[in-house]
C-alpha cells in the first residue's frame, strides 16, 4: 500500500492521477498548506522541504514529483504512461516532463508567490513569463493530441495540473489557448485520469 501526501490545488495532482491510471493501492493523507500542516513536525519528518507530493512506499519515502511519476510509471508499466525505455519517444516525453517541472511551475511559483523573489514587477514579469511557456506548448499542442506526440505521457499530467491554476493569472489560459483548450478536453475524456482531474477541478 502507498500512502500519498497531497493538497488540493498543488501540483501533487499529477501524482494522484497517475496514481489512479495505473491502478496502485493508495491511502491518501491531506496537507492543509493553508493551515500550515507542512510544515508541521510531523510532515517534515516526511518531507524535510515541506512541499507535497510526497509517498511513501513500506518504509521509504520518496518527493518530488517527477520523481514519483516515473517510479510510477516504472512499476505499473502496463499503464503505459511513459514509452518504451531507450526510444526517443521517451525521450522527448521526458523532456517534456522536465519542461514542465523545471520551467512552468517554476513561472508559475513567481506568480502565486511573488513577495518570496522581490518587490514591484515579479508577478507581472513571471505572468509574461508563463504565457510565453504557454504559447510554447499550445504550438505544440496544434500538431500533436498530447504534448509529446499523439500518445499520453506523464507529461499530459503536469500539464492538467498547471492549466488548473489559471485562476491565478490576469490572462486566462483555456480562453487564450485554443490547443490547450481542446487538449483540456481530451484529458477530461480520458478513462479514469479524466474524473481525477474533474473532481480536483471541482474541489472548493
Amino acid at each position: 500500500m502507498i500512502t500519498f501526501y497531497h493538497a488540493s490545488f498543488s501540483c501533487s495532482l499529477a501524482v494522484k492521477a497517475a496514481l489512479t491510471a495505473c491502478g496502485a493501492q493508495f491511502e491518501t493523507q491531506l496537507v492543509n498548506l493553508g493551515e500550515g500542516e507542512h510544515l508541521a513536525p510531523e510532515f517534515l519528518k516526511i518531507n524535510p522541504m515541506g512541499k507535497v507530493p510526497a509517498i511513501k512506499v513500506g518504509g521509504a519515502v520518496l518527493t518530488e514529483g517527477a520523481a514519483i511519476n516515473l517510479f510510477i510509471a516504472e512499476k505499473y508499466p502496463n499503464a503505459q504512461l511513459m514509452p518504451e525505455n531507450g526510444s526517443i519517444e521517451k525521450a522527448n516525453a521526458l523532456k517534456w516532463l522536465l519542461y514542465m517541472y523545471g520551467t512552468l511551475h517554476p513561472a508559475f511559483s513567481r506568480v502565486f508567490f511573488p513577495r518570496r523573489y522581490g518587490e514591484g514587477t515579479v508577478k507581472s514579469v513571471a505572468e509574461t513569463e508563463v504565457h510565453n511557456i504557454l504559447a510554447i506548448i499550445d504550438q505544440q499542442l496544434s500538431v500533436y493530441s498530447f504534448i509529446a506526440g499523439d500518445d499520453l505521457t506523464l507529461a499530459d499530467l503536469y500539464l492538467m495540473t498547471v492549466i488548473h491554476w489559471e485562476k491565478v493569472l490576469e490572462k486566462p489560459i483555456i480562453e487564450n489557448y485554443q490547443n490547450i483548450a481542446k487538449f483540456e478536453q481530451r484529458m477530461f475524456a480520458a478513462p479514469v485520469i479524466g474524473d481525477v482531474f474533474k473532481d480536483e477541478y471541482s474541489a472548493k
